[in-house]
Formats: structure tokens, C-alpha cells, sequence
């Protein structure tokens, strides 16, 4: 067949995200997808309704997303994903060719992606060199239409200083959205921005079940926002955002149990991973340890290609950073003790600088 060059001329150079999945690998210990270690069991569906449209998104998980988060329905919007909220908002707030976001590197590489297949321009601010926000930076840049600040920041690890979010949000205030992807929040719940919707209309949070609550697989985001975003993001999202399974589990998982059941395992995640640092720390090829509020660590390694082969030799899967600033870096998802005690032990083997 004749090869045909209809596709967006723009498209043409664009890298697609580097998912872990898309990445792959080899091995029996996987640490690469910030994934929870721990299985869900088998729960009846009720499929009484499956030849029919869901209508449990708009409704009921609306409202259990809701109470989790301490809002009214009305600012809560079910998504395949937090990945589709960053998407609708670029496409919803940027005009192709002519628009800009503002993220601060290295962050999560969506939010490059989407700007990028919507033909939007792209400011990176980067992180000070202790991670945090570089506010001045930030405040001086001009002509953008969204703000994008993942807090806790993914892959760097560490929350943001709430008093350089507040700056930054009132700052863009009448200017530009302000979204703050809090995909991480669960490991640091005291830190939330969400207060701060009901002062900002500009504010948009990101939330998801893919981290904290262990359904990555399910895939179900949330973006929380005032009425005026709410308005735009409703005329634009596909129509039944989420499959009637999805919801069937997310309620489940929004449930009294479950938030409990969600409680308890970053409670253990968190001492795993709080372990697993402090160790890490103290091996002699270990360069750095960065912070971290979420459910994994970041470290920088002297001979970061010799670390690298010693985890592959024993089968652990976890993840380079394409970002300069992490090119010595290797990021671990906390896993079962087992898990980590393996990467210690397989880490120990590599000689220092």
C-alpha cells in the first residue's frame, strides 16, 4: 500500500511517553511504575447493567470522591486516568500554535506530551538545586496559560514547600491555571492543596487511584476544580468517562474499608520506604538520596551504569530518568521488604567512587 503522510506535520518529531510498561524489562522484581506491591482480591460485579451506558461515573463515584476529599460533588470530575485531566486541560485552556504551559523540570513527562500534541509551547522552569520551586523564576515568566506543579513531585520524590505553592498560586491568579498534580498526595495527606480551591477558581487539582489506593490497573483519575473549570472541562470530556467496572471498584475503594485498607498500607509503605532510604544511604555507591513523600525513592550513583547492570544481573526492574539532571540517578519503587532487601543486597556488590 502507498504510504500516506496525513498525520499533523507537528506530530511528526514527537517522542511518545516513556510509560514503564512501553519501556519493559527483565526480571521477577519490579520497581519501575510506582505501582502498589500489594494484590487486590477478587470482588463481585454486578452486571445487570452492562448493555447499557455507565451512569455510575457522573453520580455515585462523583460523590464518594466527594467525601474522600472534602468537597461537593459539583467540583469533582471522574477520569480515565490523570492522564486525561492534564490532556482536557492543555486542550480545553491552550490554543494550538499560539499558547503556553509552564511546568519546572524534572516533573512528570506528561505534561510535556500533552503540550506538545496540542501544538502548545512549552516553559520549563527548572527545580532550584535543593528541588524546590524557584518561585522568583516561576513569577517572572509571562504569557502562559497553565501552570503545571506535581507535588509531591515525580520523579525528584520530595513534597513542595506550601509556602512557594501558595506563592505561585496567588501569583497566577486572573493569569493563567494553576494545577497541581497530587497523584502522590495519599503519602502526604497534611499537605494537600485542596483547601486552597475555595480561595483560587483558578486552582485545578489532580488526583488518582493508581498509586495510594493500589489500581493502577483500573486506572481512575480525578480532577478536582471550581465551577468555571468544571464548566469547560464538561463540554470537552468524551462523553461516559469511565467503563462500569471501573466504577464498580473505585466505589468499592472509596468505601469506609477501603480508605482504611489504603491508610493502612502507606502507613507500611512509608516505614519501607523511610527503611529502604536510610540503607540505600549508606552503601558506597550511593551518591545521593533524595527525599521523598511518596512511594519511592530516587538516588544518584557514583558509577550509575555499574549499579545499573548489578540490578539487571539479579533481575530487579527499576527505572532511569531521561532528564540530564538525573542521569546518574535510578528511581526505585518501594515494594514488598523482600523486594528492597534484594536491591540493597544486589547494590552492596557495587563498588564506591
Amino acid at each position: 500500500m502507498p504510504k500516506h503522510d496525513l498525520a499533523c506535520p507537528h506530530l511528526a518529531d514527537l517522542t511518545p511517553y516513556q510509560s514503564a510498561r512501553r519501556i519493559g524489562g527483565s526480571g521477577d522484581v519490579w520497581l519501575n511504575a510506582n505501582e502498589s506491591p500489594y494484590p487486590r482480591e477478587p470482588m463481585a460485579m454486578n452486571v445487570s447493567e452492562y448493555h447499557r451506558y455507565p451512569d455510575r461515573g457522573p453520580g455515585e463515584v462523583h460523590a464518594a470522591y466527594a467525601r474522600y476529599a472534602g468537597l461537593a460533588p459539583e467540583q469533582v470530575l471522574a477520569l480515565r486516568g490523570a492522564d486525561e485531566a492534564i490532556d482536557l486541560l492543555v486542550r480545553g485552556y491552550c490554543r494550538a500554535g499560539r499558547d503556553r504551559i509552564l511546568l519546572c523540570g524534572p516533573t512528570y513527562g506528561m505534561y510535556d506530551i500533552c503540550a506538545q500534541v496540542q501544538e502548545a509551547g512549552v516553559v520549563d522552569v527548572p527545580l532550584a538545586a535543593d528541588d524546590r520551586l524557584d518561585v522568583d523564576a516561576i513569577r517572572a515568566v509571562e504569557d502562559v496559560r497553565v501552570v503545571f506543579l506535581c507535588h509531591p513531585n515525580n520523579p525528584t520524590g520530595n513534597a513542595l514547600a506550601p509556602e512557594d505553592l501558595e506563592a505561585v498560586i496567588s501569583h497566577f491568579a486572573g493569569r493563567a491555571l494553576v494545577v497541581v498534580d497530587e497523584a502522590y498526595i495519599e503519602f502526604c495527606p497534611g499537605r494537600s492543596v485542596v483547601p486552597l480551591l475555595a480561595a483560587h477558581e483558578h486552582l485545578v487539582v489532580v488526583r488518582t487511584l493508581s498509586k495510594a489506593f493500589g489500581l493502577a490497573g483500573v486506572h481512575v483519575g480525578f480532577l478536582l476544580a471550581g465551577a468555571a473549570v468544571m464548566d469547560t472541562m464538561r463540554k470537552i470530556v468524551a462523553p461516559y468517562p469511565l467503563a462500569d467496572p471501573c466504577a464498580q471498584i473505585a466505589l468499592h475503594a472509596l468505601s469506609d474499608e477501603g480508605i482504611a485498607r489504603m491508610r493502612r498500607e502507606v502507613e507500611q509503605l512509608a516505614a519501607e520506604r523511610d527503611g529502604f532510604a536510610t540503607a540505600l544511604a549508606w552503601l558506597p555507591c550511593v551518591a545521593r538520596v533524595r527525599p521523598s513523600a511518596t512511594n519511592f525513592v530516587t538516588a544518584t550513583f557514583h558509577a550509575v551504569e555499574a549499579a545499573w547492570a548489578a540490578l539487571i544481573a539479579d533481575g530487579i526492574v527499576a527505572r532511569r530518568l531521561p532528564h540530564p539532571r538525573l542521569a546518574d540517578a535510578i528511581r526505585f519503587t518501594i515494594g514488598s521488604a523482600e523486594d528492597m532487601q534484594r536491591v540493597l543486597k544486589a547494590l552492596a556488590a557495587v563498588p564506591g567512587d
